[in-house]
């Protein structure tokens, strides 16, 4: 299967678990946003000893301009996890 590269930027919690703010993560060329949600699962479960995989699927990925659906294709340059937020 032929992947490619997707530079996923780290904000909330998923930035709390290294020390760098963005991930390179490889997925299928014609992946969608389910499969960087399934990679960055698998990568938080080998790397981050605080990865909190429930949190993961609850959280939304964006484009630079759009909050992404899990059935959409990958957009072209860097995307981003946004972990649910809570306020007072």
């Amino acid at each position: 299967m032929t992947r490619k590269t997707v530079e996923l930027g780290l904000f909330g919690v998923f930035r709390d678990c290294q020390p760098e703010p963005f991930l390179t993560l490889q997925v299928p060329v014609n992946g969608r946003v389910a499969d960087v949600r399934q990679a960055l699962a698998e990568h938080g479960r080998r790397h981050w000893p605080r990865f909190n995989e429930p949190l993961l699927r609850r959280s939304v990925f964006a484009s630079e301009t759009t909050v992404l659906r899990d059935s959409d294709a990958l957009p072209q340059g860097v995307l981003a996890i946004l972990p649910p937020v809570a306020g007072g």
